[in-house]
């Protein structure tokens, strides 16, 4: 199995959503996340957390909309 990204949004109505995007890195994630068409053509804070972690921590990342700088939390 390879590696998944699980990224939580809202969607154009502001209801909270999910999706899992199976993808090595957090960029190749979002750039699916941003290409798919029921999740592009809003933009909206957005939290990403890998499914893998380095001694039980999670990588987890925010984003402030679907362009910004992703800053590790």
């Amino acid at each position: 199995m390879s590696d998944y990204w699980t990224i939580e949004y809202r969607n154009i109505a502001g209801s909270p959503r999910s999706v899992r995007i199976e993808e090595d890195s957090l960029m190749d994630a979002l750039s699916v996340f941003n290409t798919q068409k029921a999740t592009s053509g809003f933009d909206t804070p957005l939290r990403m957390t890998a499914s893998y972690g380095v001694n039980g921590q999670s990588y987890i990342f925010t984003l402030d909309g679907r362009y910004a700088v992703p800053r590790r939390v």
